[in-house]
């Protein structure tokens, strides 16, 4: 299963502390049971700036366990930062059992649809993740991971933002 955390920051002047935050809560994050890998992603060419993070996780029920509340998930930890969100939805998709990492240098295309559509130009690249839990913003989000190159030559969906990679893929600590 893969939880993915969109934000749109819009407090240019305080956006460094806020990663400052996330790179060490991403860290205790995945000293959880039940997460296993972390990334997060900055959109290309949108201000202000959009972020997307990817989780890999063995079900909804991390974030009632003793050990996520313990570290203050779900949001209550960011409190500070929450005012600067323009844009915070969480959602809980099936289609993958794990998050796929995306390399230095890559990218990775996303899109939200009501229906899984025919990926077009992308062909088997592009996955189809259902919605199935938490906010529930789309039905089904399409992901694709393509070199620069790729991204830019082939037509995009409709809709879909093109990211770069903002941290390496990161592992639990377990």
């Amino acid at each position: 299963m893969i939880y993915v955390v969109d934000h749109v920051f819009k407090d240019p002047a305080i956006e460094p502390a806020w990663h400052e935050w996330y790179a060490g809560y991403l860290q205790r994050l995945l000293s959880v049971p039940g997460i296993h890998s972390a990334q997060r992603f900055k959109a290309i060419g949108h201000s202000p700036s959009r972020y997307l993070a990817m989780y890999s996780i063995d079900s909804e029920d991390v974030y009632s366990s003793a050990a996520y509340t313990g570290i203050g998930g779900g949001g209550s930890q960011s409190a500070r930062f929450h005012f600067a969100y323009e844009l915070w939805t969480r959602n809980l998709f099936a289609g993958l059992d794990r998050a796929p990492p995306v390399a230095a240098g890559k990218r990775l295309l996303a899109w939200d649809r009501s229906e899984p559509a025919e990926p077009g130009a992308l062909g088997a690249r592009a996955t189809w993740l259902r919605s199935v839990g938490l906010h529930m913003t789309t039905p089904y989000r399409a992901i694709a991971i393509l070199d620069p190159a790729e991204a830019e030559a082939l037509p995009r969906p409709s809709g879909s933002i093109l990211y770069e990679p903002f941290t390496d893929y990161l592992t639990s600590v377990r």
